[in-house]
Order: C-alpha cells, then structure tokens, then sequence
C-alpha cells in the first residue's frame, strides 16, 4: 500500500503521493467495514468508499468469510514496512483467535547452513566483510573507500550507489 512516511515518500511524484493516499483510503474504509462486521454491528458502513462498495455483499450476507493475505518482504531493509503490514492485517483480523496460518512449508537448503549467530545483517558488517561480499557476487569493480560499510550502503539509494560507488562504463553493472 502506500507508503504515509514523509522519509519514504519525499521523492514519490504528486501523481504517486495522491495514488498513495487513494490506497491508505481504502484500506481504511475496508478495515471500519471489518471491524463492523466483526462486532455485528447494525451498520456496517460500506458506502464509504468505492472499494467497500464493490464487496458489499460480502458484508451483508450471512457466512460470508474473509481472508486477508499479507504480503511481507525478507530483506533486512523492508522490516519496517513489514512489521507495519502485519499489523494492518492483524487489526483488521482482530483477535488471535481468528488468525489461521497457512499451510507450513519445508524449505530444503541448498547452501552450508549456518548458526544464527554466524549470520549478520548487511547493516553490521565492517569494510572487509562488505568487499568480500562484493567479490563473492562478481561485483569486485565497485568503488569502495575505506568509509564504506554494511551500514553505509544500506543508507544509500541505488542513485547514490550509482553514483558513488561504479565508473560510468560500469554502471550497467549495478543495474
């Protein structure tokens, strides 16, 4: 959905800012209009927006059910909008006792795995650690100085990557 953070949105266009906005609306609508539900309430105000318009049904019929699928990112650099997510989707499930997970997945690895505790986040690794990175995944023509670190980088946009980080010529690589 659309992101409300001014840190987020200062380089969004005025066209990105308004659809944002029109998104956060109507999640907001469809969350009053769960909530009503859920609390059988006599009115459940679906008119307030387009959306809840077009589900209205869904909330006047009996039996009617609802699933909500939130969608959440695994990078360490989308953890706020992640967290965020899952409460929108919580707030509008309400109870834990109407939370149901889906079906578990075993997911085989295919690498080493490692103890927790021999894996860090880009954010704490030092100058070696990130250039060792960097050879490891072909990138070893990157421009670093000795002020580069995990932290660092993942402060910068991929302008700023660009930028400071590859030769013209090798910019292609960073795409």
């Amino acid at each position: 959905a659309g992101s409300e953070r001014r840190g987020d949105s200062l380089y969004h266009s005025k066209e990105r800012q308004k659809e944002s906005a029109e998104i956060n609306a109507s999640l907001f609508a469809l969350k009053e209009c769960v909530r009503a539900r859920a609390s059988n309430s006599s009115r459940v105000p679906f008119r307030n927006h387009n959306l809840t318009r077009l589900l209205r049904e869904s909330f006047e019929r009996d039996g009617a059910r609802l699933c909500i699928i939130a969608a959440v990112s695994p990078n360490a650099t989308d953890t706020e909008h992640s967290v965020e997510t899952l409460r929108f989707a919580t707030a509008i499930v309400g109870t834990d006792g109407q939370i149901c997970e889906g079906e578990t997945r075993i997911v085989v690895p295919v690498m080493k795995t490692f103890e927790s505790k021999d894996i860090l986040s880009p954010k704490q690794w030092d100058h070696g650690q990130l250039k060792r990175f960097l050879e490891r995944v072909k990138l070893s023509r990157v421009k670093l100085t000795e002020k580069h670190d995990g932290r660092v980088l993942m402060k910068m946009s991929v302008q700023q990557m660009r930028s400071q980080l590859f030769d013209d010529k090798d910019s292609e690589q960073a795409k």
